[in-house]
């Protein structure tokens, strides 16, 4: 059956359609979040909105150059794509902060007030001073 090497981790090959459908669902979901839609991402990478559902689908595979692109434009990191379902347990905890600072008064005002902003840009830039300002 064999095996490939993705990030440090050897996978078996039978796996490594489960591993596209992964990034790809994550790909959905940060593209969701960012109210951008599959004909703005395909524009900004240069393919069709139907080859973005692709890669949503994990029918094909997303290439390094363009997780890259992806994750500059969606003001994310390329990790935040590749986190893998048995990486998700380790966030268990920081998944349930988010949960309960959603639930806050602080985190539905600023979910609400952040969510009325409808320009893409604008809401990546706010992003990036939000991480700046953490760190």
């Amino acid at each position: 059956m064999g095996a490939v090497l993705i990030w440090g981790r050897i996978v078996p090959k039978a796996n490594t359609h489960s591993i596209d459908k992964a990034i790809g669902a994550r790909l959905k979901m940060y593209r969701q979040r960012a109210s951008i839609s599959q004909t703005a991402l395909g524009k900004q990478l240069g393919v069709s909105f139907q080859q973005v559902q692709k890669y949503e689908n994990g029918t094909n595979r997303i290439s390094a150059a363009t997780l890259i692109k992806i994750a500059k434009f969606l003001n994310i990191t390329i990790n935040e794509l590749m986190v893998l379902d048995s990486q998700q347990s380790t966030n268990t905890s920081s998944s349930k902060d988010l949960a309960r600072f959603a639930k806050s008064s602080e985190g539905r005002s600023l979910l609400h007030g952040f969510m009325a902003i409808h320009d893409p840009l604008l809401r990546r830039q706010i992003v990036g001073l939000v991480k700046a300002l953490g760190s």
